[in-house]
């Protein structure tokens, strides 16, 4: 773990240079996004790609060249910490909600800000860069650990988390959370009105013309909601196969089949110099391409969006329920795990900086197109993304990643 201790200040400065990488080509992003060669539509394009190409071949230059099995079952303890983190940052949006006094919808908007964190272009990016900058991040367990390979595992770390995250997102998040439920029309936008009048209509119809006991008809149409919905969860379970899953999947497959990952990455063939060389580029464009959509993300959009009268309240909840409350628990629990619990990737110094830098990390900004696919508090959105990320990730990636220099060197046995 960390042989040498630092003062705060040499701590931060290094964490400070980290983070201005990343800030930096951020502000690229949001430049180009103000002079016009990032409009919208051109974001939408870029992100595609990212997603569907450059972002694959990362997660298999690095997860195919450095797991084992070994590792697979080492790496089992980050679906459990996803269950933790996600239960303690449900009830922290329920506990903001219900101190804020909010309606339903509005509860569901903070609860939904407060599980769904960004797991993707702000982590990954400081993640690397951190690997890179901060010293003795290497793990002792792992003969000539370096750089590369704490980069690697913090990726690998931060991609299983992300992939678990997102079938939630557009399952539970898109269906549940961040859509009308109809109880308080007062503040839904009229098109959404009338499609919930019109779909609660459509109910009471089918529920009239289905009245009758015994009749013959009733079998058929069971045999076809049967079909329909053996149907509907094979699409949901197609939906929920990404490009980024696909290759976290086929990159699993590689590495549990030793002769393949050593024709694509130990020997000096055929494959490692083309195939392995190709996706290993590929994926070098992947990050820098993530933090140039951020920034233009955040830049304001000509399109303006109703404010409801809760405004302030979502914003302050959202913000709080994620990045603030979380941490009063999990930090503390994360340590301490660390410090007594030597099992597995928890003695790992990256995965500790990991779990550290996604208990405090904005909410995710797929949350923006969830919001605009139901128009569901759209205004209250961009917010939340202006405060969580243009002025709060500076000064909290500092504290919080210096905290986890901190917590190694509390950590590192006498």
């Amino acid at each position: 773990m960390i042989a040498e201790s630092f003062t705060f200040a040499h701590i931060a400065y290094l964490v400070l240079e980290a983070v201005l990488q990343t800030v930096i080509i951020a502000v690229s992003g949001f430049w180009a996004s103000h002079v016009g060669l990032l409009p919208k539509q051109a974001q939408k394009y870029i992100s595609l790609l990212n997603v569907d190409l450059f972002t694959p071949a990362l997660i298999f230059s690095k997860l195919a060249r450095n797991l084992s099995m070994a590792k697979i079952l080492e790496i089992a303890i980050i679906p459990l910490f996803f269950v933790l983190t996600t239960g303690i940052s449900f009830t922290s949006g329920k506990l903001i909600s219900k101190f804020l006094e909010l309606d339903k919808d509005e509860t569901n908007f903070v609860v939904a800000n407060s599980v769904f964190g960004n797991s993707n272009s702000l982590p990954v990016s400081l993640t690397v860069s951190l690997a890179y900058t901060l010293p003795n991040l290497t793990w002792d367990q792992i003969p000539n650990d370096n750089r590369d390979n704490v980069a690697s595992r913090g990726i690998l770390y931060l991609l299983i988390f992300q992939q678990i995250g997102q079938m939630l997102r557009w399952s539970w998040g898109y269906n549940k959370l961040m859509r009308w439920t109809g109880e308080n029309q007062h503040h839904m936008p009229p098109s959404q009105i009338q499609a919930h009048l019109e779909a609660r209509r459509g109910l009471e119809e089918s529920a009239n013309m289905g009245g009758g006991s015994g009749d013959p008809v009733i079998s058929s149409s069971m045999w076809v909601k049967v079909c329909n919905r053996f149907k509907s969860a094979f699409l949901k379970f197609k939906s929920h196969l990404n490009p980024p899953l696909c290759s976290m999947l086929i990159a699993v497959l590689v590495a549990a089949i030793t002769p393949i990952q050593h024709e694509l990455y130990s020997a000096d063939g055929f494959l490692n110099n083309t195939l392995a060389e190709a996706i290993d580029q590929l994926g070098s464009v992947s990050i820098p391409l993530i933090l140039i959509v951020l920034g233009s993300n955040l830049y304001p959009s000509e399109e303006t969006f109703n404010k409801t009268h809760s405004h302030k309240k979502l914003v302050f909840g959202s913000i709080v329920g994620r990045m603030i409350l979380p941490s009063c628990v999990l930090l503390p629990i994360i340590a301490m795990t660390v410090k007594y619990i030597n099992v597995s990737i928890l003695d790992d110094p990256i995965f500790l900086v990991v779990g550290f830098l996604l208990t405090v990390s904005p909410p995710a900004i797929q949350l923006t197109q969830i919001t605009q696919l139901n128009e569901f508090f759209e205004a209250e959105m961009a917010n939340i993304l202006f405060w969580g990320y243009a002025v709060l990730s500076l000064p909290v990636s500092i504290l919080v990643v210096s905290a986890a220099i901190y917590t190694l060197q509390w950590a590192e046995p006498e």
